[in-house]
Order: C-alpha cells, then structure tokens, then sequence
C-alpha cells in the first residue's frame, strides 16, 4: 500500500476512533445504571441477596430491624436482645453431631470431641436483621453507577458513605467493600478478651476504643 492509502486509512480510524469511544462509554454507563437497579429489587439496597435459601433455613430479607426493639434505653446503654423470646430448633452435641457433620467445620468437630459431655451447639431460628439509614442506602445507589477505583486496585473515588461497589465485578471491589462498609459514624467501646488455654489457664486482654468511621459521613 503507498503512503497515501496509509494516510487516508489512518486518517479514517481517527475519524472513527470518537464514535468507538462513545460507544464504549454508552455501554459502560449502560452496564452500570443495570447494575443499580438491581438494588431494592433482587439486591438488598447494599447488594445482598433479598432471596433466601431453597432449603427455607435461610429467610428472605424484608427491610431488617428499623425501630429499637422494645426495652432498649439509648444510646450509651446495653443493647436488648430482639429476639429474647426465640427458643432453639434444636441442639448439636457429640452424640449427634455426626448427623450435621457436613455443616460443621474441623474446628467445631475438634470442640465436639474435645469436651464431648459439654461442648453444645444451640441452633436457632436465622434472622435478617440487617438494615442501615436511607442516606446509606441512597448513597450505595449513587456509588453503583459512579465509584471507580484508581492506583492498580489501591483505592478508589467518587463514591459516598455505604458500600462503594455494591455489585462487585472484581475480588477488588469486594475487598474495599468490606473495608469501607456503613458501621455507623462513630463508635465509643470497652472491650475484654479471654484468651483460655487448653489446660484452664487464661489471659484477660482489656481495651477501650474510640473510632470515627469516615464511610459513616453522610454529606456527599
């Protein structure tokens, strides 16, 4: 080919190099604005599954706690149970738990055979409770069609208190999802770990924590 017919073919996918671009970027926000509405529909607003489980053990979502449970006094006091008045299904010892051994993990088979005539599993009724403040929720939806990460994975912008990529297409995504996941906007706790050896002995570890969560920002 001379150098002409290479100009003029060169000088032709310039000229259509915008159009691929347009298309690209209509696809992608195209892609995006699908992913959003999944959200409130087959997705929890946080991009969970609102289906439960085939076998029923696991129950639908259907908005999650969003009064205070009866007997709770504010902020600053213990929180109630919810779901005081729940008895279990039934119980997991060692003389039966071979019968659910496939939902156990070699931990939970190693504390069954460990202390045989103690070790128990009460088994309960599932709950959903989960639920956050519609401004997260309004946020998340903004964050599906706009949060995109920057630096090789390393971080990622345009996204607002909640979760940051709700409907995650890369291992990425879920990562920053947990680490910058609603908590609330700011925590104040004491906490005391046990650390109990095997022979009886034990150590107690005591804190006290004082966090500010900046995904718990509600302005945009």
């Amino acid at each position: 080919m001379s150098r002409t017919g290479h100009a003029r073919r060169a000088h032709m996918l310039m000229k259509q190099l915008p159009g691929f671009a347009l298309a690209m970027l209509l696809a992608l926000n195209t892609s995006l604005a699908a992913d959003a509405t999944l959200l409130g529909n087959r997705l929890t607003p946080l991009g969970g599954e609102v289906a439960g489980n085939a076998a029923g053990t696991i129950p639908p979502w259907r908005g999650g706690i969003t009064r205070p449970p009866p007997g709770y006094k504010g902020s600053g006091t213990r929180h109630v149970d919810p779901y005081a008045a729940d008895k279990p299904l039934f119980t997991i010892t060692h003389a039966n738990m071979q019968h659910y051994r496939s939902y156990l993990t070699p931990g939970q088979v190693a504390m069954f055979e460990t202390w045989p005539d103690s070790y128990q599993m009460p088994i309960y009724t599932t709950r959903r409770s989960g639920s956050a403040p519609q401004w997260v929720y309004d946020n998340t939806r903004h964050n599906a069609q706009n949060a995109r990460l920057i630096g090789g994975g390393n971080g990622f912008i345009d996204a607002y208190g909640g979760i940051p990529f709700p409907v995650p297409e890369k291992g990425i995504q879920a990562v920053w999802n947990h680490i910058a996941r609603y908590r609330g906007h700011y925590v104040v706790r004491g906490t005391s770990e046990v650390a109990i050896q095997r022979d009886g002995s034990f150590k107690l570890n005591t804190s006290r924590q004082k966090v500010l969560f900046r995904g718990g920002c509600r302005n945009r």
